[in-house]
């Protein structure tokens, strides 16, 4: 197996071992206009790694805002995560279950080094395969709902030591990076433009990180398909 997919399967075990105290909670209270009165009860019932993802999408959808609180989300927390990270729901986005962390304010928890881990490597997975599943415009955006700091995110990109990541790379910048008017932007709306790791993400791109990884790896790159893509890469970071 793999090292980064074992590394990820470690980090999903730690995760639940993490939240493995967090009590099951008596009930799921909800707003009594979104939510039927025995809706959290299913949710309960069954043990939390057993719930699929579409018996928790409307929950993970509706968690914090109009379907319980935080202490219940502690509880959900590392089944919602896994399974945004394997893109399971459909809807929601991955974007919006992983920006329930910081509504629920989840640095201030004693289980913020598991979360930690656990992002760290959902991204290293996620560059260590391709295609993937989220893609990596997915995952780093849903990362940046939950994290104040791309800058680890990014520089573990900015390595290209694998195949997979220069062609993420690729269909980052060829389906994501849109130039208008000679100014940058990243076509996702669940991207928050005002928050810092937008803004990180777009000067990594743009400003020469990037555009140095790039040339760093036609240096090392021998396989004439990984050439093109990153001659390709090279030209629409400098339009």
């Amino acid at each position: 197996m793999d090292d980064r997919r074992m590394h990820w399967e470690a980090a999903v075990e730690e995760l639940y071992a993490a939240f493995a105290s967090v009590p099951r909670p008596a009930e799921l209270p909800g707003c009594p206009c979104c939510v039927g009165p025995d809706a959290g009860a299913p949710l309960l019932a069954r043990p939390l790694r057993r719930l699929s993802a579409e018996e928790l999408a409307t929950y993970a959808f509706r968690a914090l805002t109009t379907w319980g609180d935080v202490a219940e989300f502690r509880y959900f927390a590392p089944r919602l995560l896994e399974l945004a990270a394997d893109d399971a729901f459909g809807w929601p986005d991955p974007e919006i279950v992983f920006g329930k962390l910081a509504l629920a304010g989840w640095r201030d928890w004693p289980e913020q080094r598991a979360i930690t881990a656990f992002l760290e490597a959902f991204w290293a997975r996620t560059l260590a395969e391709f295609p993937a599943r989220p893609d990596a415009g997915t995952a780093l955006s849903s990362i940046a709902q939950a994290v104040d700091d791309l800058a680890p995110y990014l520089a573990a990109w900015e390595r290209l030591d694998t195949g997979a990541s220069i062609r993420h790379l690729h269909d980052f910048v060829t389906e994501k990076l849109v130039w208008r008017h000679g100014r940058p932007r990243l076509h996702n709306a669940l991207w928050d433009r005002v928050d810092g790791p937008y803004h990180q993400t777009l000067a990594w791109l743009v400003e020469g990180p990037a555009a140095e990884a790039v040339a760093a790896a036609f240096e090392r790159a021998d396989e004439e398909e990984l050439l093109e893509l990153l001659v390709a890469v090279e030209g629409m970071l400098r339009p």
